[in-house]
């Protein structure tokens, strides 16, 4: 069985994955396992940390997913939260750092207020680690009560983003008090309530004089809060094309049927995003507009059937459904958009190479798609090497200039 995620986090690790990895380019992480064991047994169980955080990441067909930049908020909190657990590790791990404090190590207070650690908190700042906004809004969404008393006491800075916040992780009573020492708000905290489907802090904060305007109804609409899309459209918070757009994206048909049931406008957006093919007639049939990005949608998504019955039934197209397909390594839906005279440019070629996808490049070339210098600066952008020397060895614009 596997030791527990935070028991791999030593000072060396954090130092290789903070310090060095992310010069190596995002996404650039199949050597990790070459490292040593530790290495290879740290990134698995980041990979399994961030998948049950967020299923949506991209991974690869082994459940790898890419190692963020470390410069980034989202790299320090994942690959450094669980060292600032407690004192003795966090003192290991930034004795040697205290002189740097900035950029790199800016967030360690926002992630120590993440994890609600007094002790930790005040052994930073004696060390001279920055706090920011951040720092009390990160205690505010993860209800740290007691330490977000402490960050104020003690001058930590705080914006209507500690309200917004603190309506996110449902913790009304951090809102409450919150506003009572004079904290702002905005519109934003009537959207994390409705993004976290808290639909008692939206009564209250509207309650209380929180503006709102359409985005409320977005969020609550793509995050399936059916009970709150209603409660805010009978009491006069408006929507828009949007709404119905983000209950589309992320699959709540219901919710879209309700939407257009009660007079929610929709647009083109609506068709963009992925749908079952029988949703996709539903609002066909009930007039949803589309155009030739409804097509590009279709293509980029692999959604072959869809985007068949979308030309079959008069749909437009254009270039985007070939580059969409290019670009996304459907190789079959290019060739059959091709066969039922969609256009193509320069940009098939170019975001075939962009994602190393050399075969469909060949096929395309093959078959008269132009190319451009364009292409071989996405291969080399995207450091895509059996591509570049292709496109090298066939003569692409641009590429003999360089390969000289």
């Amino acid at each position: 069985m596997s030791p527990p995620f935070e028991s791999l986090l030593f000072a060396d690790d954090l130092i290789l994955v903070q310090g060095i990895l992310p010069f190596v380019g995002v996404g650039q992480y199949a050597f990790v396992g070459a490292v040593n064991k530790k290495m290879n047994q740290l990134y698995k169980e980041y990979c399994k940390v961030e998948l049950k955080k967020n299923p949506r990441k991209v991974k690869d067909k082994r459940g790898y997913i890419p190692i963020p930049d470390s410069r980034s908020a989202e790299s320090t909190d994942t690959l450094c939260s669980e060292t600032f657990c407690n004192q003795p590790r966090a003192e290991y791990w930034l004795k040697d750092n205290s002189s740097n404090k900035t950029p790199d190590l800016a967030n360690v207070c926002n992630v120590i207020a993440r994890y609600g650690n007094i002790m930790v908190m005040k052994w930073a700042r004696q060390q001279g680690f920055y706090w920011s906004e951040r720092t009390c809004a990160a205690a505010a969404r993860n209800g740290h009560f007691e330490l977000l008393h402490w960050l104020r006491e003690n001058g930590c800075p705080w914006s209507e983003r500690t309200c917004e916040y603190a309506a996110d992780g449902g913790n009304l009573d951090i809102l409450k008090w919150a506003r009572e020492n004079g904290c702002a708000w905005n519109e934003r905290t009537c959207w994390s309530a409705a993004h976290g489907g808290h639909l008692e802090i939206l009564k209250w904060a509207r309650a209380n004089g929180c503006p709102w305007d359409a985005l409320t109804c977005s969020f609550a609409a793509g995050n399936g809060h059916l009970e709150i899309l209603k409660w805010a459209n009978e009491n006069g918070c408006p929507w828009n094309e949007q709404t119905c757009g983000c209950a589309a994206k992320d699959g709540h048909f219901q919710i879209l049927k309700w939407l257009h049931a009660h007079g929610c406008p929709w647009n083109e957006a609506t068709l963009l995003l992925k749908m079952p093919l029988e949703i996709l007639k539903w609002a066909d049939e009930n007039g949803c507009p589309w155009n030739e990005r409804t097509c590009g949608g279709a293509a980029k998504n692999g959604h072959f059937e869809i985007l068949k019955w979308l030309h079959a039934n008069g749909c437009p197209w254009d270039k985007v459904t070939c580059w969409a397909a290019a670009k996304n390594g459907h190789f079959e839906i290019l060739k059959w958009a091709r066969a039922n005279g969609c256009p193509w440019n320069a940009d098939t070629c170019a975001r075939a190479a962009e994602n190393g996808h050399l075969e469909i490049l060949k096929w395309a070339r093959e078959n008269g798609c132009p190319w451009s210098a364009s292409t071989y600066r996405a291969a080399c952008l995207f450091n895509q090497k059996e591509v570049i020397q292709w496109l090298r060895d066939n003569g692409c614009p641009g590429s003999r200039e360089e390969g000289r």
